[in-house]
Formats: structure tokens, C-alpha cells, sequence
């Protein structure tokens, strides 16, 4: 009985020492947060690709990559469609407000950003859009994900959010902490649209600058 007792008291005191120590370095090392400036007007442009960067991408790559950057454009425009604050944009409609456009990526966003009377442009790039070999139930090579947003301030250039993010699915034995993962999946393989449109939804559902 005494044993017990010593063992309930030093497992109290353990419990009590860790969720202490827990507390103050969650706090240690906090620095304020400045506020987020609201945006009047945010440019959302097409998902696009890493063709023209890397040159060791092969054409049956490449199209993989364009199809699934048409994929995460449907699913960003019906995620932002009713966002009073959004301008959703073609690349006709880019093509016609800014035909000849100098400095790349950055030159497309300032331009359209004054055209338009906008604070901000959203980019998406699909860097990885491989798709699962298999079943929902048995994969020999799982579906794989990899793209970026940047949210860029128009004018200054800055970058006031962004998010890069990579997945290749692992199997729930191999990746018991993933709890949230198979609630939402189920315990089968998903397909590269599956994996795109959940982290997609997640990640534009965290940009405050949209909210």
C-alpha cells in the first residue's frame, strides 16, 4: 500500500512538473504580433506552374502539372466566390489588361494590381501533382501534392502571407499521429484531386487577409 501511495504521489508531482514546464515555454519567447492591415481589394490569379522554371520537367510531367493547376483553380474560384473582396481572374481577361508585361511574376502583379485598384494579388503555383498507382484500398505509389501561395501587397511588393505545402500520403499504420487526417480521408488512398482540394480549402480558410 505505501508503494502505491509513493508511486501515486511521484507520478502527481511528475504530471504537475511537466504540464508547468509546458506552460512557461509556451509562452517564453512570444513577441507581439503586428496587426493586420485589412485589404479593400484582393486579385486572384490562376493557378500556374513550374514548367518555365525547371527544365528537367518532361512533357508527360508537365501536363500532369497543367492539369492539376486547372484542378486548384476550380477549386480556389468556388472557395472565393462569394468573397465580396476578390476579383477572380482568367488568363484571357490577365492577357487583355496587361498584354506586354515587363519582369515576370512581379511585373504581372504590380500591373494588374494598379489596373485594377487592388491592395493585393494572390499566386498559386503547382510544383508536384503526381497520381496514386492503384485503388482507393491498394496503392503501390500514393497520390503526391506540392504547391505555394503568396499573397503579395501591390506596390511595395511585399509579402504579407504565404503558404507552401507538400504531401505524399502515407499509409495510417505509418502515420498513426495523423488522426485528423483519416477522419477526413477514411482509411483509403486518396487521388492527387482529393489531396489538392483538402489542403487548398485548409490553407485559403487560414489567409486572414481574406476573411
Amino acid at each position: 500500500m505505501k508503494k502505491l501511495f509513493k508511486i501515486i504521489i511521484l507520478g502527481s508531482f511528475t504530471f504537475f512538473l511537466l504540464t508547468g514546464c509546458s506552460s512557461r515555454n509556451a509562452n517564453e519567447g512570444k513577441q507581439a504580433v503586428a496587426p493586420i492591415v485589412p485589404l479593400g481589394c484582393v486579385v486572384v490569379l490562376p493557378a500556374g506552374t513550374s514548367v518555365d522554371k525547371d527544365e528537367t520537367i518532361n512533357f508527360e510531367k508537365a501536363q500532369s502539372l497543367e492539369k492539376g493547376a486547372a484542378y486548384a483553380t476550380k477549386v480556389i474560384s468556388g472557395q472565393l466566390s462569394g468573397n465580396s473582396k476578390v476579383r477572380m481572374l482568367t488568363s484571357e481577361q490577365i492577357s487583355s489588361l496587361v498584354p506586354e508585361i515587363s519582369g515576370g511574376l512581379s511585373g504581372t502583379v504590380s500591373a494588374l494590381g494598379r489596373k485594377l485598384n487592388c491592395d493585393g494579388v494572390l499566386t498559386t503555383t503547382i510544383q508536384r501533382f503526381r497520381q496514386r498507382e492503384g485503388t482507393e484500398y491498394a496503392s503501390d505509389s500514393p497520390a503526391s501534392v506540392h504547391f505555394k501561395m503568396t499573397l503579395t501587397q501591390v506596390g511595395s511588393g511585399k509579402v504579407l502571407w504565404a503558404r507552401d505545402y507538400r504531401e505524399t500520403q502515407k499509409s495510417f499504420f505509418s502515420d498513426l499521429f495523423s488522426i485528423s487526417k483519416v477522419q477526413k480521408r477514411g482509411l483509403k488512398w486518396v487521388s492527387a484531386e482529393q489531396l489538392a482540394e483538402q489542403a487548398l480549402i485548409e490553407r485559403l480558410a487560414e489567409c486572414p487577409y481574406l476573411k
